[in-house]
């Protein structure tokens, strides 16, 4: 039977929440023969292929492995793979209720929209679905892939997304402004609810954070290159008052200090988990800054930045 929609879920080395949005999966409203989901693996080294061969799903599960290209490489994967006209993305730690398909097909009522669901942040481990609707949940973006869906016909009109974002951030919002060109209008689909989940955030998983930001500001300048406008200015904050600020925020090169390390880890072993995320938002500020510092100075340098 030909699959009315096609989900399509890039991960990497994110086997125990995966496997929740997959089961999630499961239980939707509609017949399980009306969707696909597209499984691309981009390098796990965490067991998740075989807990993918554990699972007995009711629906058509595509799964393929490919080697550290990239959420944008392995997006293009999936949309190459996809049976269905219509495509629905998310990201491989969020778990969806169980109208999430049928409210994505029902949003797509016009040939030229893009349905956008509430992610919803949480970090319930064992129920992701119970966490509720904040402010901070709320995004403004025109195309985001954590919870979108649009027609296959029109991604490809588009170009794909642009494979050269290896690193983390930015690509779909890049793809985003081609799509906006299209003349695609995007809607809301408040039903297709998605339960984004993100580990409680301890002093330990700080180089991890920093990692992560320092390669957005790396794809930020990339994508303010390849769009040169102010909307992405805006978006990307690269402005010299952002150098600026940054400057002032770390003086001293604090966050760089194994004081401030052993000042994170008092903080998390006493609970004073606001205080923790302040300084943590501090210094992953710092991160992404730097990245931007770091790929201004190579590209003019001809050269491109280093990948941890």
């Amino acid at each position: 039977m030909q699959p009315r929609v096609s989900i399509i879920i890039p991960t990497y080395n994110r086997r125990i929440i995966l496997e929740k949005a997959l089961r999630a999966l499961f239980h939707q409203t509609i017949d399980p023969q009306e969707y696909e989901v597209i499984l691309i693996d981009d390098g796990s080294a965490d067991g998740t292929y075989e807990m993918v061969q554990s699972l007995n799903p009711p629906y058509h599960l595509q799964y393929r492995r490919t080697e550290r290209r990239g959420p944008a490489a392995a997006r293009n994967l999936g949309i190459e793979l996809a049976r269905a006209e219509l495509i629905i993305f998310i990201d491989s730690d969020i778990v969806v209720n169980d109208r999430f398909v049928a409210a994505h097909l029902a949003a797509h009522t016009a040939d030229n929209l893009i349905g956008h669901g509430p992610v919803i942040h949480t970090d319930n481990l064992d129920n992701p679905t119970s966490a509720h609707f904040k402010v901070t949940d709320i995004s403004r973006a025109f195309f985001a892939t954590g919870n979108a869906s649009i027609k296959k016909k029109h991604l490809v009109e588009a170009g794909l997304f642009d494979e050269s974002f290896v690193e983390y951030g930015w690509e779909d919002l890049e793809l985003g402004i081609r799509l906006r060109r299209l003349g695609l209008r995007a809607v809301k689909v408040p039903e297709a609810r998605g339960y984004h989940y993100k580990k409680r955030l301890t002093a330990a998983d700080v180089p991890m954070w920093c990692q992560r930001e320092r390669e957005r500001g790396h794809t930020a300048v990339a994508f303010y290159r390849k769009v040169p406008t102010m909307r992405v200015r805006l978006m990307t904050m690269l402005f010299p008052l952002t150098f600026w600020l940054d400057a002032l925020l770390t003086l001293g090169r604090w966050p760089h200090r194994p004081a401030t390390r052993r000042f994170l880890e008092r903080l998390d072993q006493s609970g004073h988990h606001l205080a923790l995320r302040f300084f943590v938002r501090l210094i992953t500020f710092h991160c992404y800054v730097q990245g931007m510092r770091e790929m201004l100075r190579d590209t003019a340098a001809g050269r491109s930045p280093e990948r941890s």
